[in-house]
């Protein structure tokens, strides 16, 4: 039997062939996957990772497609969408079990709700909660690995594992949990927090992203921060602001955004992106690292 017929035995019609991932990316760019799947449950991903294994199919993850850069001739093997299945919130005695499929914005406002206190700071933070994890995404001075108890992932084989808070490290804009498995659910230690001032705090942080952050498709920080100064003030610095390559533009509100201005490729960005690399490092004698995941093949 093929890949392509134990897929559409198992999965059915919930397995996409050639599917475009422009379509599920926040910068709106990027080539097909060979097999595209979102899962409907925890079962029906541990049994994707059993085939893609079986079939030494390589198996890419991805949430709401934030953070990422697809190239333009897209993914070979199977993409696994963290979706709906995965977006879920549960109140426990220390806090909440949280799906990794959670949008970071839904998270800090059902938490509230909940009457906890914790991660107002993720309102904004586009993407869900399992890469937010992966990556110690954080705003504001605050970092989600801070509030991580337990991850629980779904091995190569297919079954469940669950890391303690001994067993996870974390560092700016990254973890040990690369390469461990698929995350599917996180609990987090919240406290019991006043509800008025949380939202108050949540609002402040939303204000002050619309404020400083273009509104056209972007994947975030292109670049990481050097530790005593933020990449998008030397890159402003750099007289970037505005430059262009086909689609793709500097942001003129915040410099370390690239944004899609219509009609943009995955080719453009990359060209943009090795642009300010190069004109930065010329001018400071400063290598900028990407903060945003490169991905798939050129065309």
């Amino acid at each position: 039997m093929t890949i392509k017929e134990e897929l559409r035995k198992k999965f059915g019609s919930a397995v996409r062939l050639n599917e475009l991932l422009a379509s599920h990316t926040s910068w709106q760019v990027g080539g097909p996957a060979d097999y595209y799947i979102a899962p409907r449950s925890f079962n029906e991903l541990a049994e994707v990772i059993k085939v893609s294994k079986q079939f030494e199919l390589p198996l890419f993850v991805m949430g709401n497609g934030t953070n990422l850069l697809v190239l333009d001739g897209g993914i070979r093997g199977l993409v696994v969408h963290i979706g709906a299945a995965f977006s879920y919130i549960k109140q426990e005695k220390y806090g909440v079990t949280v799906g990794a499929g959670t949008a970071m914005t839904a998270l800090a406002r059902e938490t509230v709700e909940k009457r906890l206190s914790g991660v107002e700071f993720a309102a904004g933070i586009p993407g869900t909660l399992g890469g937010a994890v992966i990556m110690n995404a954080g705003a504001f001075g605050n970092y989600i690995g801070e509030k991580i108890q337990t991850v629980r992932l779904v091995s190569d084989s297919g079954a469940k594992v669950e890391l303690t808070r001994e067993e996870l490290s974390f560092g700016y804009r990254c973890s040990n949990l690369s390469g461990k498995g698929v995350i599917f659910e996180i609990d987090l230690l919240l406290k019991e927090g006043n509800p008025h001032e949380s939202l108050r705090l949540i609002e402040s942080f939303i204000a002050e992203r619309r404020r400083r952050h273009p509104e056209q498709p972007s994947a975030g920080s292109v670049f990481r921060n050097f530790p005593d100064v933020p990449a998008g003030k030397i890159i402003e610095q750099a007289g970037l602001k505005g430059i262009k390559v086909g689609g793709a533009e500097v942001s003129k509100k915040h410099a370390n955004f690239i944004v899609n201005t219509g009609g943009a490729t995955a080719a453009d960005i990359m060209t943009l992106m090795e642009k300010v690399q190069q004109v930065v490092e010329e001018k400071y004698a400063l290598e900028l690292q990407p903060e945003v995941k490169i991905v798939g093949e050129e065309n």
